[in-house]
């Protein structure tokens, strides 16, 4: 957006006593007349001799370019002066705020933090380096939007702040409205005009499109800025912005600054009456901007007048009789020490405005923020795709609620603002309805009961589900989080999902793929793979530990399960020699297990030697130290049910309540650790089962 509407404080200026910048160049003559487009051709030319102006002279040409919306050329700009080094704390403000306005967030916050460094005691630093970190993760909008370039009623320069207005829209525009007419210097655009377009029906995109522009009124048309503007609902009454020419009049800096004021016309025979100035108007201070409310009894507009809270305000005054009352700020909750601007309510409970202070995509966000009658909620950023890097303000809805327009000068318009329609489709909800089933993988009989556990693991929770008699567990989760979903049933092998659930995703519910647990049977076994002894030992090295941790972990999810750990040795060496050393070796194995905790008569050892022999390698056969490998391993066996209170009382799931809260520090370590394949339930268990 051009920044002669960004910042009201500056609107126009016009020199009147040139003598005073006699010693100045004609470029900061231009400048200081906020004649940027003017301007940029002189300083280019100073650069180019490369003297102990050309310091400033890029400093002012990224300026030049930044006020006149030209992001990139401001970028080069900046970039050329950080490179080296330049000691103005501006430079890398301005710089950020050029990159933040071309979505590049990463290098926007580099610069914010190198401005923060200069200039500590100015909070827009490390704040604006937050807003450009923060800004990525949420980009998702609260409502699905279509958008669509209005088109015809585009042009070269800049189209904006579109309202309803009967069977039509009117909007402001800086094309030319009639022949030889002059040009603004700040952009070399012309003078605003408000410009009509009549709307009709479109049957493919099912919103109302506007047809061929047309300027709208030569009596509120003026030579200076004419808009925006806005009307009551029955459209016989208008509020708009106006700007005159002013000249002859001096401040203290010899200069006359124009500022933005308000004025009124009635609907009379057709026409429109003579402009009546608000009374508010001031040569000290802008007023413009006007919202009026549905019933017609608040006028809400944008200030910088003394008293606010930062550049300019959101401001309203209640009708009192044939008059308005004093003027209310809106606050600290909706004003921030940067600009507000561009208010609009709808249906008079929400506010929609566009600033550059609160946390935004870029340079000026639109915002919404609801009343309940008396005060204003805080303001929420309607974010992508209302929302871009670039400007993004002067939002209106149709009174159907379901379409509107905004103004945005985002890439690929046809000119400098454009003019956007929008539909709106229904709400995407804060959070994600999921739901799955848990079963057993052989019968695929629903099981009751069971526990589900939802891990996040972008914070380390996790939350307890529980089966219900239909085997079904369901959740509600934010968007934004990465699950891992694992569900557990005494007596079965849990089964595991992973589930990204990104802050881009619009569905509003997610049914899980089952959970399918397979049943232990007695007698199955499980080969625990990387069990290690040293030579002619039998006591538990550390490696060894890690495995025989898992048993712990198995014999903990499945507390009604009996096992035997078995050790086996290859067929070198005596028999007697290999059974007693595998009978120490599965002793040894046993008790580091009860050692941790699992009940004495769950589990018992058997050493069996080389008497279960795997392959061919017997004693006097010739094996590959491979082979002889396959045969020296401890397996654990399903030996039955355990019927002991002592081997009850290690239940751990009934000790978990459906929707408590955990930290995956609550767990053992190697509690999710099965959870990490593909999420196709095809992973293998802890141990492999033996074919």
């Amino acid at each position: 957006m051009k920044t002669k509407y960004l910042v009201l404080l500056i609107s126009v200026a016009v020199l009147i006593n040139p003598q005073l910048f006699a010693q100045k160049s004609k470029a900061d003559r231009l400048f200081n007349r906020f004649e940027y487009a003017k301007a940029i051709p002189y300083y280019e030319r100073l650069a180019q001799k490369q003297n102990k102006h050309e310091v400033y002279a890029l400093t002012r040409l990224g300026d030049c370019h930044r006020l006149i919306s030209n992001f990139e050329a401001a970028a080069s700009y900046y970039e050329k002066l950080a490179v080296a080094g330049v000691n103005d704390a501006s430079v890398y403000f301005n710089y950020g705020q050029v990159l933040r306005s071309m979505g590049k967030y990463d290098e926007a916050a580099t610069q914010f933090q190198r401005y923060a460094v200069m200039n500590p005691e100015d909070q827009r630093g490390a704040l604006f380096a937050r807003y450009s970190t923060e800004v990525k993760t949420w980009a998702e909008p609260e409502y699905l939007y279509e958008l669509f370039n209005a088109g015809t009623i585009n042009s070269e320069y800049a189209d904006f702040s579109p309202v309803y207005m009967n069977d039509g829209m009117v909007f402001t525009t800086d094309r030319m409205a009639q022949s030889g007419e002059k040009r603004y210097g700040w952009t070399m655009a012309y003078y605003l005009d408000l410009f009509f377009a009549q709307l009709k029906a479109d049957e493919q995109s099912g919103i109302m499109v506007p047809g061929s522009p047309s300027v709208y009124s030569s009596r509120i048309n003026q030579a200076y800025h004419d808009g925006p503007a806005t009307f009551s609902s029955d459209f016989n009454t208008m509020y708009f912005t106006r700007v005159s020419s002013k000249a002859g009049e001096l401040d203290s800096t010899r200069y006359y600054t124009n500022r933005l004021k308000l004025f009124s016309s009635n609907a009379e025979d057709g026409n429109w009456s003579d402009p009546v100035p608000f009374y508010l108007n001031n040569d000290a201070y802008s007023v413009g901007h006007p919202a009026l409310s549905a019933d017609g009894q608040t006028l809400y507009f944008a200030s910088d007048m003394p008293g606010g809270f930062g550049g300019t305000d959101l401001y309203r005054v209640k009708r009192q009789g044939d008059g308005w009352g004093p003027a209310e700020n809106l606050g600290a909750t909706i004003n921030s020490f940067g600009n507000e601007m561009f208010p609009y309510v709808y249906k008079d409970s929400v506010l929609y405005f566009s600033s550059d202070g609160h946390a935004g995509l870029g340079s000026l966000d639109i915002f919404r923020s609801e009343t309940d009658g008396e005060s204003w909620g805080k303001p929420e950023n309607m974010k992508a795709p209302v929302n871009s890097p670039a400007d993004d303000f002067g939002i209106v809805f149709h009174s159907n609620g379901t379409e509107g327009m905004l103004s945005s000068n985002r890439p690929g318009g046809k000119g400098q603002d454009d003019i956007y329609l929008f539909k709106v489709s229904e709400r995407i909800p804060d959070s994600v309805l999921i739901a799955g089933l848990v079963r057993d993988k052989e019968t695929m009989e629903v099981l009751r009961n069971a526990t589900v556990f939802m891990l996040n693991t972008l914070n380390n929770e996790v939350l307890v589900l529980k089966t219900d008699e239909n085997g079904k567990y369901n959740v509600k989760i934010k968007r934004g989080a990465s699950l891992l979903f694992k569900g557990i049933k005494g007596g079965y092998y849990p089964d595991c999902i992973n589930l990204e659930l990104g802050a881009e995703s619009k569905e509003a519910e997610i049914e899980n793929r089952d959970l399918l647990l397979a049943k232990y049977k007695v007698d199955q076994i499980f080969v625990l793979e990387n069990i290690y002894y040293d030579f002619d030992k039998w006591n538990i090295r550390p490696d060894a530990a890690v495995e025989l941790d898992k048993v712990v972990t198995f014999l903990t999810e499945n507390p009604d399960i009996l096992v035997e750990l078995g050790s086996h040795t290859d067929a070198r060496g005596s028999f007697k020699y290999n059974e007693r050393l595998s009978d120490r070796r599965a002793e040894s194995a046993v008790e580091y297990i009860i050692s941790r905790g699992i009940a004495k008569g769950r589990i018992t050892a058997n050493g069996y030697g080389e008497y279960k022999l795997v392959n061919k390698c017997a004693d006097g056969i010739n094996c590959s130290e491979e082979e002889h490998q396959q045969n020296r391993r401890t397996e654990i066996k399903i030996s039955g049910d355990a019927a002991t209170d002592d081997a009850g009382s290690q239940e751990p799931l009934n000790k978990y309540q459906a929707g408590q809260l955990l930290q995956l520090k609550d767990f053992d370590e190697n509690f999710f650790k099965n959870c990490g394949g593909t999420g196709n339930g095809n992973e293998l268990p802890i141990y492999t089962p033996k074919e």
